[in-house]
């Protein structure tokens, strides 16, 4: 996700986004700590001055004597906010505004907010959190309204200790909003799944989504499945106590980590051999 990001774009997300704020360079490990045990001071806490649950990220669009930076030329996220799926009508607001920069004449001046609506919104959701009503209002509104966002769904199979099967339809948010999908007489949604440990067919998948966002002003549906919960829930939410041993051990087997070092070896062990011939 954060290959495909560009300069412009916003983030609208709930928690777990960490990895993909440190690759953007927006987020430290220090800054990460501080926000962790509420530190106060902005310098080190820039996304809420320890006022944010721990998780949860934003970046600053406004200058210390109060006016505006200029969005075009930086990363954005918006501010995240704890009720889950809570972040999908903003993400659709934040879409919404770069078709209206696109296609307002009148707007075209404001190159500080955004270049000719270009810019594209990325959200991020749980899988569990797209059985709640705000998700499927947001997701037809942005259908309706064919406006550049591309929504991303983490999806290990459960919610929380409740598995797919009982809180989503079919068991996948994909097949549910398989009519959402565009073809070539009607308006719609572009619908992709992959696996989350496909490390390369992930890269391909979001390139491709952000271009198809960005010129085309399409919604984008990113269903990321076969992710892994290494840890469980919480700590006082053992996996070990709702999954079965062949789960536990799929998982292991294929966590997104141990895949992604597989990966980078073969890669690595290819490029020496290349470069021995």
């Amino acid at each position: 996700m954060a290959r495909a990001f560009r300069l412009g774009d916003f983030r609208a997300g709930y928690y777990r986004d960490q990895t993909f704020m440190m690759a953007l360079g927006e987020l430290s490990v220090k800054q990460y700590f501080a926000q962790l045990y509420a530190h106060v001071d902005v310098e080190a806490d820039p996304a809420s001055a320890g006022r944010l649950m721990n998780g949860h990220f934003a970046t600053r669009s406004l200058n210390e004597d109060g006016s505006w930076k200029s969005l075009t030329k930086m990363y954005n996220s918006a501010a995240d906010i704890s009720p889950t799926a809570a972040q999908m009508p903003k993400l659709l607001g934040l879409a919404f505004a770069s078709k209206l920069f696109r296609e307002n004449k009148g707007l075209k001046h404001l190159q500080d907010f955004s270049i000719n609506g270009n810019e594209v919104a990325w959200g991020t959701i749980g899988n569990a959190s797209t059985s709640e009503g705000i998700f499927f209002e947001s997701i037809n509104a942005a259908g309706v309204m064919q406006v550049p966002m591309v929504v991303s769904v983490w999806d290990d199979g459960y919610g929380i200790s409740v598995p797919q099967e009982f809180h989503t339809t079919k068991g996948s948010i994909s097949e549910v909003l398989s009519g959402f999908q565009r073809t070539e007489t009607q308006k719609g949604f572009e619908i992709f799944q992959v696996k989350g440990w496909d490390y390369e067919s992930l890269l391909q998948i979001y390139l491709q989504a952000g271009e198809i966002a960005r010129e085309n002003h399409i919604p984008v549906l990113i269903h990321v499945d076969e992710m892994t919960q290494p840890q469980g829930h919480s700590t006082s939410g053992s996996h070990e106590r709702y999954k079965s041993p062949e789960r536990l051990a799929w998982e292991r087997e294929w966590d997104c980590l141990v895949k992604f070092r597989e990966y980078i070896l073969t890669h690595e062990l290819a490029s020496a051999d290349a470069l021995d011939k």
